[in-house]
């Protein structure tokens, strides 16, 4: 097998028909490229070619909304990969997960398949550590498909941090910031919503007083209670310990950063860690919409239930709501339900708001439950993979050569 650098980029990039066309059944991705239309991973690309690319692969995920556009997506995707000849590239696409998954049926580890997927974000992320893992990379920086790298010593800042200690704890995991086209690390906020009571209106201000928390404090590394998907640095300890929770469908990053922490483990933030945001319209956290609005509500009232049992449970490190604070702290401490009817009736939600949270409640502790049996499995899955030199093979021979 060809030796690969030692620090994986893993990009996900996600694709649709073309015309953006969908149809019923479709997997649901904030801004999925369609075929034969203006895509943002070349420039990615582009920005990562000006880097000094001897120290780091690039893994790309091919992730899409159908079957139907899993062949040519990934044709496309190669297509990018291949122009872009400065730099190592490997493709992962609907044919290599098939690969990936019979091994995985082979070494007695079929139910991982579960929440090793190119379908759902939470799964998708996993496949963004267990891959590198199998490959054996001492570093794994993850990157979104709309976003550029300009700064020159980027890679070198994501990955001297790993293993430091900072104020007697290891950096097992780290995050750098958003950069918006002005040069900003704060998200713009709408000033009605910012003159608003209603705890989800302020989600925006909420998310730049932690910004603004962080950078007062003093040294270039901080403990974090928050993190970007687009902009997270793991090393193998940190990917052996945690994964993705499978049943997370929006704010998977933050989600990430609890579990770390409910298994002793924190991430932390490099102040000077950068990368360009630049996602096409609608595909942005700052957009709107009553589905993301519900999402929210889901995701904080079951990680409101996740720290109670982190404090309860015996094998967990217990969390709170005041660690996490300002965000995601304030959404995950007292009565939501308020909120949550409030905000979703301003959004024109027409169903009964209260019904709403009350089934979302009603199915907390299943949730979690599931959640407890899946971090019992996948350290074992991940053991397991990093000592697999027949799964390796495999994986380099079709991601390489296809």
């Amino acid at each position: 097998m060809d030796m690969l650098p030692p620090t994986c980029i893993v990009v996900p990039t996600y694709w649709t028909r073309e015309g953006g066309v969908r149809r019923a059944g479709d997997a649901v991705y904030d801004h999925p490229t369609p075929l034969g239309g203006e895509n943002t991973l070349e420039a990615l690309l582009s920005s990562l070619e000006r880097l000094d690319s001897s120290q780091f692969y690039v893994l790309l995920l091919v992730a899409v909304t159908a079957a139907d556009v899993a062949v040519a997506a990934e044709h496309a995707v190669r297509d990018l990969a291949d122009r872009h000849t400065g730099i190592t590239s490997l493709v992962f696409g609907s044919a290599q997960l098939q690969v990936f998954h019979a091994c995985l049926v082979e070494s007695r580890l079929e139910y991982a398949r579960d929440f090793l997927d190119l379908l759902q974000y939470p799964k998708i992320r996993n496949l963004q550590l267990a891959l590198p893992l199998v490959l054996r990379s001492k570093a794994i920086v993850a990157l979104d498909d709309d976003e550029l790298v300009n700064d020159p010593e980027f890679m070198r800042k994501a990955t001297v941090s790993l293993g430091l200690e900072v104020d007697g704890e290891v950096v097992y995991g780290l995050s750098g910031h958003y950069e918006q086209e002005d040069g900003s690390i704060f998200l713009k906020v709408d000033p009605a919503k910012a003159a608003s009571s209603n705890l989800f209106d302020l989600k925006a201000a909420i998310m730049n007083e932690a910004t603004d928390v962080l950078d007062a404090e003093s040294g270039m590394i901080v403990k974090t209670p928050f993190c970007f998907g687009g902009n997270m640095e793991f090393s193998p300890e940190m990917v052996r310990a945690v994964g993705f929770d499978p049943s997370i469908t929006r704010g998977e990053d933050i989600d990430y950063l609890i579990n770390a922490r409910m298994e002793g483990k924190s991430f932390f933030l490099r102040k000077d860690l950068r990368v360009l945001h630049c996602p096409p319209k609608g595909g942005s956290y700052q957009d709107a919409s009553t589905s993301k609005l519900e999402q929210d509500i889901i995701r904080f009232l079951y990680e409101q239930r996740k720290l109670e049992v982190s404090r309860e449970h015996p094998a967990l490190h217990p969390v709170t709501a005041e660690e996490l604070m300002p965000y995601p702290g304030k959404f995950l401490e007292g009565d939501l339900d308020g909120d949550a009817c409030e905000a979703l009736a301003a959004a024109g939600y027409d169903a009964d708001c209260e019904d709403f949270v009350r089934s979302v409640r009603t199915g907390l502790d299943a949730r979690v439950s599931a959640y407890l049996h899946f971090r019992e499995r996948w350290p074992v899955v991940m053991d397991a993979l990093s000592d697999s030199s027949p799964i390796r093979d495999q994986l380099m021979s079709h991601v390489r050569n296809a």
